[in-house]
């Protein structure tokens, strides 16, 4: 049976809960798992943990307030311990999970503070249970959020985001800490124009210096649309250079990756007319020049989310709208031009849409959605696909 068919049978017929079950022979290398601790819970990323996973997410755990989740699973995506909840005001919002060489988390969110009701960046670092060691909250004068951060050799997080600074207008906002939780940096990094630009994925390069794609509408100048971009700051958080990728479409980059220190992938979303489809461009950032151009798309409103690429293969994840309201998460794999190679859609005829992947240890890879069941009812999803069995 094929595996869009088997989800989407699943999504209609199985109950929303993360229950343990007789574990079948393939259940190591492929499942489908729901996690429902309260009526509204929203994937936002995933990783895996030796032979396990932990999958972080926005809970709404009252009537009026959310709060980041964490949640550990075995190999077979049945949770091994209670989640674990962080946030300080009923107002809190996950975006991004690693895990750390001692096996501990590092959460990164967002937190409304109770006195200035300005979103802030919530930091924090947790044992291997997900117990916190310590946390962060960093805050402007206007709401400041990170959607990403990473990693270097030293142990230190990079995050990237969006300040609002004057007149509601935003700028990107880096910030660095080291493993310990302190300020890398004498302060914050705020890169933008007259308009709005916004931060949304980084990479550190090989010699430290990091690269974030985001959007904005700030350039070039008089522009009438957002377009994505590539800035580059050497390891300080200097500026080197901010540069639109431009388009005849309203686009944004979600997923930024480098084949070398100046060719790079852009993975985004371009908004028409009539809907959006997923983009990938090739990009040199040597007077970025656009070497290629490919899009991706369902029948409606088509979302780039994440993207990783090795050797000659690129693997795209996204939201594909199908037929009516309903989506499918789509994995797609590329050659290192662009040219689609293969791909999945799982969930059809349901309301699943992307949030996060990665390649696992056995060939296969890891996502983690959101199932849209009902506006009361929206739950997790985990899925697990073998490495013989993605196409």
């Amino acid at each position: 049976m094929k595996w869009n068919l088997f989800i989407a049978l699943i999504l209609v017929l199985s109950s929303l809960a993360c229950d343990k079950q007789d574990i079948s022979e393939i259940q190591a290398a492929e499942f489908i798992k729901y996690y429902k601790n309260y009526p509204e819970f929203t994937a936002a990323d995933v990783t895996q943990t030796g032979s396990g996973y932990a999958l972080l997410g926005t809970a709404k755990t009252y009537n009026s307030g959310t709060q980041i989740c964490l949640i550990r699973t075995d190999e077979y995506g049945n949770s091994i311990d209670s989640a674990r909840y962080y946030g300080r005001s009923l107002d809190d919002q996950a975006y991004c999970l690693q895990v750390m060489d001692d096996g501990g988390f590092a959460i990164l969110g967002s937190s409304k503070n109770p006195a200035t009701t300005n979103f802030e960046v919530f930091f924090i670092r947790t044992d291997s249970e997900g117990d916190t060691l310590w946390s962060r909250t960093i805050g402007e004068s206007g709401n400041v959020e990170a959607k990403h951060c990473e990693r270097d050799s030293q142990g230190s997080f990079f995050m990237a985001g969006y300040v609002q600074t004057t007149d509601k207008a935003k700028e990107v906002w880096l910030f660095a800490l080291d493993k310990d939780g302190n300020n890398l940096w004498p302060g914050t990094k705020k890169y933008g124009g007259e308009k709005n630009d916004e931060g949304h994925h980084l990479q550190i390069l090989q010699n430290g210096d990091l690269v974030i794609t985001g959007r904005t509408n700030s350039k070039p100048n008089g522009t009438l649309f957002y377009h994505a971009f590539i800035l580059k700051t050497n390891k300080d958080g200097g500026l080197n250079d901010f540069n639109p990728i431009t388009s005849l479409n309203d686009e944004e980059g979600s997923c930024i990756r480098a084949l070398d220190n100046s060719n790079f992938l852009i993975l985004g979303t371009s908004k028409g007319t009539a809907g959006s489809d997923i983009s990938l461009k090739g990009v040199s950032s040597d007077g970025l020049v656009t070497e290629w151009e490919k899009t991706f798309s369902g029948s409606g409103n088509d979302i780039g989310h994440s993207m990783l690429a090795d050797g000659n293969s690129i693997h795209i994840l996204g939201t594909m709208g199908t037929t009516g309201t309903y989506t499918a998460i789509s994995l797609i794999t590329t050659d290192a031009s662009g040219n689609q190679t293969q791909r999945s859609d799982y969930g059809l005829g349901s309301q699943l849409s992307a949030s996060a992947f990665e390649h696992t240890s056995d060939g296969g890879f890891i996502i983690l959605g959101t199932n849209n069941y009902s506006e009361n009812n929206i739950s997790v999803a985990l899925i697990k696909i073998g490495p013989d069995s993605v196409f």
